[in-house]
């Protein structure tokens, strides 16, 4: 048998933890670099190209792939997976798809086998996924406990994204499975391609209004990502959104009033379908999430409602993430 490499321990409580992040530098995870940091614990983020980020001082770069076949994830306590392409970014034709389930997949993947030749003992892997795992529910409130849905792309991707990050259960190590919402964050995603709509006055419904949307700011985000590294209770299914999801119809008339913009006639099936294809099913399809894991455990999220996080994110100066680090009652700081 090949000897392990680094064999992972829990840190002890006067040192820091060392956490890596694949995906350090999209919107979350860059956002989760920052708070780490202001709670002492030690960052290692996993790149493509190491000397095209600039990360803060004292964040360790290595260069990694998602084709890679063993990611170097020595010396971790904790891995993040938060790889992938933005699922809306392109249109959906075949090699896309593929593509974005293709990265997500040997990401995963890597990761796992990083973490078993490390050793898994002591481990924690927390992995993407989506909220869409339960498909349409229409205007069922679901949480963890929901089992595999029918629907699209999306629905079908969570599916296989989470059984390849089931694997990391032979190592030992602890899976948490991030059903991630939409998150709110004004460094890009959705919210920064409708800002500049609703700012002109277009905004409107998106499809019939009746839809449910989970969301998420993206602080809160980042702190249901903290407080799933500090509970090691925690494991399995962890759902990213706000306990309070909102319909379509909804979104747009909070969206609008907090832009202090009119609100226009929905934008109809036909018409997204024109402008964006089968990604227009991200409207669609009906998702009324509650974090209910999240709740169980004792978090307090900062930003509960629609109105309270949109207020911060299209005001002139949104909350930093590492001043609500410094005051957040439910963080254990390693330092």
């Amino acid at each position: 048998m090949q000897k392990q490499e680094t064999m992972t321990t829990r840190p002890r409580a006067d040192e820091p933890r060392t956490v890596a992040i694949a995906g350090a530098n999209g919107m979350v995870g860059q956002r989760l670099v920052e708070a780490l940091q202001a709670s002492g614990d030690r960052v290692i983020a996993l790149v493509r190209q190491p000397s095209a980020h600039h990360f803060p001082s004292g964040v360790e770069t290595r260069r990694w792939q998602a084709s890679d076949p063993v990611a170097p994830v020595d010396g971790a306590h904790a891995v993040v997976n938060l790889v992938g392409d933005p699922i809306f970014a392109k249109a959906w034709s075949q090699a896309r798809k593929q593509e974005l389930t293709q990265t997500r997949l040997l990401a995963t993947r890597s990761l796992v086998e990083g973490i078993r030749k490390i050793g898994g003992d002591g481990c924690t892997f927390i992995s993407s996924s989506a909220v869409e795992y339960a498909g349409d529910t229409g205007d069922r409130l679901v949480d963890e406990k929901a089992g595999p849905g029918t629907g699209g792309f999306l629905t079908e991707l969570a599916h296989v994204w989470e059984a390849e990050a089931q694997r990391v259960r032979e190592t030992g190590a602890r899976l948490v499975l991030l059903r991630q919402s939409l998150v709110l964050g004004r460094e890009g995603g959705t919210l920064a391609a409708l800002i500049p709509v609703y700012r002109s006055g277009f905004g409107g419904t998106l499809g019939p209004g009746g839809q449910w949307f989970s969301w998420i700011h993206i602080n809160d985000a980042v702190r249901l990502i903290l407080h799933a590294l500090d509970q090691e209770t925690i494991t399995g299914p962890f759902i990213s959104a706000s306990p309070n999801p909102v319909t379509s119809r909804e979104f747009a008339k909070i969206f609008a009033h907090t832009l202090h913009r009119p609100r226009l006639f929905p934008m109809s099936r036909g018409m997204m379908k024109l402008a964006w294809g089968e990604r227009a099913d991200l409207f669609f399809d009906s998702h009324r999430t509650v974090p209910q894991v999240a709740l169980s455990t004792g978090f307090q999220f900062r930003f509960p409602t629609l109105s309270e996080a949109l207020s911060d994110l299209l005001g002139p100066h949104p909350i930093p993430i590492a001043q609500l680090m410094q005051f957040d009652p439910g963080r254990s700081l390693n330092q």
